[in-house]
């Protein structure tokens, strides 16, 4: 009776040790910081409507753009901020200095509300290969227009070893 006591206790364990999720951890939302440098020959500029402008894109197959959340955005079930006006225009980045711009490892759906508005669902971006795009536009009209730009990219894997991932927005010689 001993044994099949034992036979059982050890089953019980191995079931458990099998459905154990600490195996797999789940993603969790984390804050990343892009630090978007100019090592170019000369001032380039982004432009900037309460964030910097740019793209996440998840590079698994099929690859696809995440829907970043607004910057004044209401979280289901959430009370929503106040929110005040912030800056919509060029940012310039002078040659040798870099612009920081904040980014949580979330995709974000839209819900309809009862209120007749929406608010956003934020779920944690799974391991593996992302990017990030950013216009760059070499003269001041051109960033205001958004014309006449490039596209500064890098790729980055989540999770990251640190929280900054580096761009590199100049033309160097």
């Amino acid at each position: 009776m001993k044994r099949l006591l034992l036979i059982v206790a050890t089953g019980a364990l191995a079931a458990g040790a099998c459905g154990s999720s600490r195996l797999d951890p789940q993603p969790q939302p984390s804050s990343v910081t892009f630090q978007l440098h100019n090592d170019g020959i000369g001032t380039v500029f982004l432009f900037e409507n309460c964030t910097v402008e740019y793209t996440i894109t998840s590079l698994a197959d099929p690859v696809h753009e995440i829907a970043l959340s607004g910057a004044c955005a209401c979280e289901c079930g959430r009370e929503c901020p106040v929110c005040g006006a912030c800056f919509a225009g060029p940012l310039d980045v002078a040659t040798g200095t870099m612009r920081t711009e904040s980014w949580n490892t979330v995709k974000v759906t839209s819900e309809p509300t009862s209120a007749g508005g929406s608010c956003e669902r934020r779920t944690a971006l799974p391991y593996g290969s992302y990017r990030i795009d950013v216009p760059v536009y070499p003269t001041l009209a051109d960033a205001m227009a958004r014309m006449s730009g490039r596209t500064a990219s890098q790729s980055f894997e989540l999770p990251l070893s640190g929280d900054v991932v580096d761009v590199q927005l100049g033309l160097s010689p």
